[in-house]
């Protein structure tokens, strides 16, 4: 930072202030008995007194109320304590009714608000300096501002962390990420404007963990960014939100945006959220609505690894109806997806090296080295997962028909827990399906697919 911006600083909010005192607002609530309030409501350890007090610090624009809520809120030790600062913090700043796309509480006065950001800018400037990782103060104060600020202006916080592309600021865009699904509405406005990242473009992971944080906060205004958001979303991401809304409408548009809009608009005066509404819906779109269906689960994934199972007890009609269903699938595959075949016994082989671009080409080749397969040997499960992981899919179908009985690791349970693992950051779908399964093999495939954010399918011989 250079050493004449601190000057700076202090004469803009000497303007911005001019005539304002800065220990209190005469049309609000002294600055002294706010703070004390806040001290006693973080001590109360009651959520309700807490949000309150920082609304009412939040009625203050100055540094002293912005740097008491960083005190005693982002500072906390526990996360509700810390989202109602965030909260708060994000009204001082000046939140834009227009970014949430819905009501919310008017913000201060603009020039207030003005002065309240640059404060935060140089709050977080020291906050971020020399850290791989942001702390809660740093992930919060970010929040506030992407909240508050016009993207699209050159000074914003958001120009600075967009304009590094993928690689600049991951770990605080993760971290604002997961904080913003704890704070409603103003989680809401922050989660709308992380979708604008090239990051959100880029990144897989990130934009379906943005994607679920906007399902689990279940409020009008995720409504709206999540339909907003099917006219540009592809692949699974695209299934979490079609999912969702299905769930909690009782209605399947599908990925139709506009069929949505229509519900939402007829629909949302007065709307009841279901009292358990899902936080990670599996697809529950119909396979028509998808244009494509493995097994009667929807293929949206726009990277997608098949894997299937060729052990000798799959010898016979079972093989040969497996790979019908795989060849069928493969054919009716988007131009756009890339993908690839991994077929295991003993072990694992892949059918290409790296994921490729299902043109008429790769379709055909595809289908060849299906047709060729041959039913003989054990069950590497584990040896065929990790083949399939090393790929940059989004989603992995995996098919069997028995329990593992061969490869480096056997155990259903230590699969499974090794696969989950796995895939916490990444966030593939794993669905499964399971030919004929015993009891065993059955709850084997469930739990994968449920632990990994994706469906389970019995098929009947």
């Amino acid at each position: 930072m250079p050493a004449s911006r601190p000057v700076i600083l202090a004469i803009l909010a000497a303007v911005a202030f001019s005539g304002a005192p800065r220990a209190a607002d005469p049309a609000g609530p002294d600055f002294a008995a706010a703070k004390r309030d806040a001290q006693a409501a973080v001590k109360s350890n009651q959520p309700a007194k807490r949000q309150e007090a920082f609304e009412r610090l939040a009625e203050i624009p100055t540094a002293e109320s912005v740097d008491t809520i960083i005190r005693l809120g982002l500072r906390a030790k526990d996360e509700p304590t810390r989202s109602a600062a965030r909260r708060a913090l994000a009204v001082l700043a000046g939140m834009s009714m227009a970014t949430a796309k819905e009501p919310l509480p008017p913000s201060i006065d603009p020039e207030a608000a003005a002065y309240v950001r640059r404060h935060l800018h140089d709050l977080l400037d020291r906050e971020l300096k020399g850290k791989a990782i942001p702390g809660p103060v740093a992930i919060g104060v970010a929040a506030a501002l992407l909240a508050a600020e016009d993207p699209a202006a050159p000074e914003s916080f958001f120009a600075s962390l967009d304009s590094g592309g993928v690689a600049k600021g991951a770990p605080l865009c993760w971290g604002i990420a997961t904080a913003a699904a704890a704070d409603g509405d103003v989680g809401v406005a922050v989660l709308r404007v992380l979708t604008k990242l090239q990051f959100f473009a880029a990144e897989f992971s990130f934009r379906r963990g943005v994607v679920r944080g906007l399902i689990t906060i279940h409020a009008p205004t995720s409504v709206v960014a999540l339909v907003d958001l099917l006219d540009t979303l592809r692949g699974e991401v695209r299934a979490d939100v079609a999912g969702y809304l299905t769930a909690i409408s009782g209605k399947n548009h599908g990925v139709d945006a506009d069929a949505w809009r229509a519900w939402w608009d007829a629909e949302r005066e007065g709307f009841e959220f279901p009292s358990r509404a899902p936080f990670y819906p599996a697809p529950t779109v119909a396979p028509g609505d998808a244009g494509n269906a493995y097994y009667e689960i929807p293929v949206y994934a726009d990277r997608i690894v098949f894997v299937i199972d060729t052990s000798s007890s799959m010898e016979g009609e079972r093989m040969e109806t497996a790979k019908r269903e795989l060849v069928s699938a493969i054919h009716t595959l988007d131009p756009l997806v890339a993908f690839t075949v991994v077929s295991f016994s003993d072990a694992a082989r892949v059918w290409q090296p790296q994921l490729v671009a299902a043109d008429d080409d790769a379709k055909r080749s595809a289908a060849a080295y299906v047709s060729g397969l041959v039913a003989a040997g054990k069950t590497a499960s584990f040896d065929a997962l990790d083949t399939a992981f090393r790929y940059d899919a989004e989603a992995i179908f995996f098919l069997s028909d028995g329990e593992p009985t061969a490869g480096r690791m056997v155990n259903p349970a230590q699969i499974v827990r090794f696969v989950a693992e796995a895939n916490k950051n990444r966030r593939l779908s794993l669905h499964t399906i399971g030919i004929m399964p015993d009891n065993g093999l059955a709850q084997f495939l469930q739990v994968l697919a449920t632990s990994n954010n994706g469906a389970y399918r019995h098929v009947a011989d």
